[in-house]
């Protein structure tokens, strides 16, 4: 009887196809959202960390914050006072141009850092030495994707001299290595970019000021004590500055602060999920009621033949299920491949991570809200007395 129940419910399911797709796509779509937001979750947290593992997680760093624009930039006074803890303060200043190689040119961001403090993974080449900071050497350390956009494939860029222009001032350069590529959350060995002496920085930027810092990146040992060592450097600017002209981040603060602002974003977007798996349901509810109108004459019929109320409200229980375990199915479906789609577009995205736990959370939501949405109209069904069903037109 329960399997003859199951072929009556997807008869009645398939003879009315568009109504019940438009039903079960609330239920995509709640099973959908759910899913692909907790997924997402996990998948951001473990991209960002292994990005920001690979920017070094133990590393201090020093800023003027962007609500005070007329703090001062730091000093190399301030990096001498700092230097006296155990970490390594690096030097380093910023500036936007244009680098140009044959008929190629694109818009570049230049770093200049001293060659002592400079952290600096390369791919290919060399890094620049302490005698090329000594002599200011027009020497250039490139990121992959300005190699990439700036040179033809078959070409090896290492030993080949490109023009920096910056403030409409140009200068020849010479490729000695090019950097390690990391992801690019944080712009470490991505995008258009370029690491030269911070001697030669002061030589090509016009507008560069030597002794200023607009923000200061720190090194700190592995083994070291970070929360000690930001409470040190904390200590020793607010002596020499201000306690509102300056902030201090460590690489763990910032994913602690992702951490928690995910978890904000998860619920709020799992909380429209869930609203939308509740109009899903709403919508079972709606057309079940309509089906068991329309099937009144079927259902007196049927209990005149002899069928009881539990055989009666078995079959539209079925078909609100079914509805939902269909919903639910596509809607992982549906999850999973847009999952593998973002990851392979979002360059810090590593790999697609999915639970099995939350696969089955979603599948098991859509097939309660079926039996929840479906009961009322089922159990109408099977009260309904066959005399009057009979009569009904």
């Amino acid at each position: 009887m329960f399997l003859e129940n199951v072929r009556t419910a997807l008869n009645a399911l398939f003879s009315n196809r568009m109504r019940s797709l438009l039903t079960l796509l609330g239920v995509v779509i709640g099973v959908f959202a759910v899913t692909t937001t907790i997924s997402m979750g996990a998948i951001a947290t473990a991209g960002i960390t292994g990005e920001l593992e690979d920017f070094g997680s133990q590393k201090i760093i020093v800023f003027t914050p962007r609500d005070k624009p007329l703090a001062p930039n730091f000093s190399d006074d301030d990096i001498e006072a700092l230097s006296r803890l155990p970490l390594i303060v690096q030097k380093t200043q910023d500036a936007a141009g244009f680098a140009k190689y044959d008929d190629k040119e694109i818009q570049i961001s230049l770093s200049g850092t001293s060659a002592d403090t400079a952290d600096t993974k390369i791919a290919s080449g060399r890094m620049y030495n302490n005698q090329d900071e000594v002599y200011a050497s027009n020497v250039i350390v490139l990121t992959q994707d300005a190699v990439n956009n700036l040179f033809d494939k078959d070409v090896d860029p290492l030993g080949k001299e490109i023009s920096l222009t910056i403030a409409n001032s140009r200068t020849s350069f010479t490729v000695i290595g090019i950097e390690e590529k990391s992801g690019g959350l944080l712009g470490v060995g991505t995008g258009d970019g370029g690491t030269i002496p911070l001697s030669s920085f002061y030589s090509v930027v016009p507008y560069a000021k030597k002794g200023e810092y607009g923000y200061l990146p720190m090194q700190v040992d592995l083994d070291a004590n970070v929360d000690d060592l930001v409470a040190q450097v904390k200590s020793i600017l607010e002596r020499r500055r201000e306690k509102d002209s300056f902030s201090v981040n460590t690489i763990k603060g910032i994913l602690d602060t992702f951490g928690t602002i995910t978890k904000i974003l998860q619920t709020i977007l799992g909380g429209i999920g869930a609203v939308s798996l509740l109009v899903g349901g709403i919508g079972i509810l709606n057309i079940m009621l309509v089906s068991v109108t329309e099937r009144t004459r079927e259902i007196g019929l049927r209990k005149a033949l002899g069928a009881k109320k539990n055989v009666i409200m078995q079959q539209f229980m079925i078909e609100a299920i079914v509805l939902t375990v269909i919903g639910g199915i596509i809607g992982v479906i549906v999850s999973i491949a847009s999952l593998y789609l973002i990851v392979a577009v979002v360059p810090f995205l590593d790999k697609v991570i999915i639970s099995p736990m939350v696969i089955l959370m979603a599948f098991g939501v859509s097939v309660v809200t079926g039996i929840v949405f479906g009961v009322w109209p089922a159990s109408r069904a099977a009260s309904l007395s066959p005399i009057e069903a009979l009569r009904f037109e």
